[in-house]
Parts: C-alpha cells; sequence; structure tokens
C-alpha cells in the first residue's frame, strides 16, 4: 500500500488530527440516531498472504483456503482483485462459495470497479464495459455491497461533466462510491461544494482516505448515511499513533451515528500488509466497546 507513504523519519511531525465536519454531514445526517442503529463492518483489502499462517489462518493453511480462512474472521474486504481487468462472473461465483464455506452469512465484497472503467476509458464510453463488469459482480448475490471506483490522481474538476454526465447514468440496483484524489476537489470550496451536491443528489458515497501523506483527501464529508473509510497506518514503532488515529475516528464516527449514521466499511490498511489484521483487531475491538457492534474478535498471535 504505497498511497500517502512518507518517509518515516516525518511521522512524528505529523499533524494526525481529523478535520471539521464538511458541510454535507450536516445536510445528510438528520440529528438523530438511526431507528436500525449503525451496522459496522471491518476489513483488509487483501486475504492471500502467506505471513498470516501461523497468526491469522492455521498454519498447514492452503493458498487456495485463504479466502475462507479470511471470511471466518473478517465481515467484509475491500477487493482490489476486481480493479485490474473486466471481471468474469465464474470467478466472482467461486469466491462468494468460499465465504458461503466459512459460514459467515454477513460477509460483503466491496469491489473496486475496473480500471479499464475508472482509468483508462476515465469514465467515457464505457456502458458496454461497466454492463459486463456488473454482470459479473451479480456472482456475489447477496454477499455483494457497495462498488468503489477510485479515479487517478490527475482526474479533477476540470473533469466534473465527465463525472456528472457517468454518474446520472449510473445503473440502478447497486451503491456505489467514488473515491477522488485530486487535491483541487477539496482545496477550492466552490468545486468540493460542487462534488458533494452531486453525490448526494443520485445517493452515490465517497470514501473517506486517512494516510499520513495525503491530509487533503481526509475530506470529512458524507453525501449519503454511510462511511467508507480507507485507514493507511504506517505500522511498527508507529503503531502508537495508528492506534491513536483509531481512538479519534472512534469518536467521530460516534458523534455521526448519534446524528444520524447508518453504516461504517472500516478498511484496515498498512504500508506493510504483514500485520494488518493487528490494526484491523484493534479497531474491531474499539467499535465493540463503543458501539457493542458484535464483530468477531480477531485472536492475531504475535
Amino acid at each position: 500500500m504505497e498511497f500517502g507513504r512518507v518517509d518515516p523519519r516525518e511521522i512524528r511531525e505529523l499533524d494526525f488530527s481529523l478535520a471539521p465536519d464538511g458541510k454535507s454531514v450536516e445536510r445528510t445526517l438528520p440529528g438523530v440516531p438511526a431507528e436500525g442503529g449503525c451496522k459496522f463492518y471491518v476489513g483488509c483489502s487483501k486475504w492471500g498472504r502467506n505471513e498470516w499462517k501461523g497468526h491469522l489462518y492455521r498454519e498447514k493453511a492452503k493458498e487456495r483456503d485463504f479466502l475462507k480462512e479470511y471470511a471466518k474472521h473478517f465481515d467484509t474486504i475491500e477487493l482490489n482483485a476486481t480493479f485490474f481487468s473486466i471481471p468474469n462472473r465464474e470467478q466472482m461465483e467461486k469466491w462468494r462459495m468460499a465465504v458461503e464455506e466459512a459460514g459467515n452469512p454477513d460477509f460483503l465484497f466491496v469491489p473496486k470497479v475496473s480500471r479499464q472503467i475508472s482509468h483508462i476509458s476515465r469514465l467515457q464510453e464505457c456502458g458496454l464495459m461497466l454492463g459486463m463488469y456488473l454482470g459479473a459482480m451479480k456472482g456475489f448475490e447477496k454477499h455483494l455491497g457497495p462498488l468503489f471506483l477510485q479515479m487517478s490522481d490527475n482526474f479533477g474538476p476540470k473533469h466534473y461533466s465527465t463525472l456528472e454526465n457517468f454518474v446520472r447514468e449510473l445503473p440502478e440496483g447497486f451503491q456505489y462510491f467514488f473515491e477522488l484524489r485530486h487535491p483541487d476537489w477539496f482545496a477550492d470550496p466552490i468545486q468540493r461544494e460542487r462534488l458533494f451536491t452531486l453525490l448526494a443528489k443520485y445517493n452515490v458515497g465517497t470514501s473517506v482516505s486517512d494516510s499520513s501523506g495525503r491530509r487533503d483527501c481526509l475530506h470529512m464529508e458524507l453525501p449519503t448515511k454511510e462511511l467508507l473509510l480507507r485507514f493507511v497506518g504506517n505500522g511498527g514503532e508507529f503503531t502508537d499513533t495508528d492506534y491513536a488515529r483509531v481512538d479519534e475516528w472512534v469518536d467521530r464516527i460516534a458523534q455521526w451515528v448519534d446524528r444520524g449514521l447508518e453504516k461504517v466499511y472500516f478498511f484496515a490498511h498498512r504500508h506493510d500488509e504483514s500485520d494488518t489484521p493487528q490494526l484491523a483487531g484493534y479497531i474491531i475491538d474499539k467499535l465493540n466497546r463503543r458501539f457493542g457492534a458484535g464483530l468477531k474478535r480477531i485472536d492475531w498471535k504475535a
């Protein structure tokens, strides 16, 4: 995970405090807790990690069983494998069956939309490809969560009309989140307001990314009543700062839950993914204690 990576010598000097709520939060959240409470999902972005054997997975686990092992511990995954090509439905069905074999009826895949759509076509003239992609996603059946479109760093506000046309024509029956990385979406108040008003109009969410080197992407906006948080920790000697950042997030999420937040997808990343489940386990423990989230406790054997 390279996004937002900085020289380790800079980490202790960074201000990791969360920004104030964006303007969309007050517009989106009604001001009272959701009638059914808030549902929480915590996961990682990979399951195929041999380093997790003997810690998260059984020591003798085979690679073909890693997803099944993963789904015994977590209720979601940020699925990056669907980013590199237009996937086929048969593969999605195989992954769904692995989750079903794990006995986790609540598991949700959060697939990243293919780069053929987001990066190469740049949201233009890609209706056929999007249709093929969505057809494959149906293979997850009830285990399909929101779809995640991550745009390239150079997709800025000058492409607003392209974004608007794409969002307006998104097929119904799916939930969508965007991650936008160009700094001008957030630095320019006019562009920022226009962006989040557009997403709210079409009930499209946006991810909030918390990484060391891209504090601008920590925009704290909620165009929908759901939060998709991509948290990038530093690990190692900086584990204490990772945990302090999680603590602050739990406090902010508590404020949003009190105001009507309905769902949280909290994805744990680290630049060295070898101990990401350790970070995810800390997140789970904090959410369980604060909200009674009912998430499975991660027994990470260090």
